[in-house]
């Protein structure tokens, strides 16, 4: 699988414990990435809200979906790679992913 910008993938978490290690991923980087084909640049999703969470609500779906009500962490990154990709759920507007980066981009400007 080769997710592109925009694409929720669920991957492996370096941030969760325990047996069930997998979440949701925003993907975010484009092809100027330096290993495009194997890692990407992802911000978690979550069905955890927090004051600075952004919802993944119905409108910004162009494809796919979640089965909960979530949110996307613009504070948590991960680079997952290519081989611990498990599954495809859909793509988010070009616009919600702009907004999102945007809002990482606050973070560490």
């Amino acid at each position: 699988m080769r997710p592109e910008r925009g694409d929720i993938v669920r991957s492996s978490d370096p941030f969760k414990l325990g047996e069930d290690r997998q979440r949701p991923w925003l993907i975010i980087s484009n092809d100027s990435h330096p290993f495009t084909d194997e890692q990407f640049v992802g911000l978690a999703v979550s069905t955890r809200r927090y004051e600075d969470s952004i919802p993944l609500a119905d409108d910004v779906w162009d494809v796919g979906g979640v089965p909960r009500e979530s949110f996307v962490s613009p504070w948590a990154v991960h680079s997952p790679r290519a081989e611990d990709l498990v599954a495809w759920q859909g793509r988010v507007t070009g616009e919600f992913v702009d907004d999102t980066v945007e809002r990482l981009r606050r973070y560490v400007r």
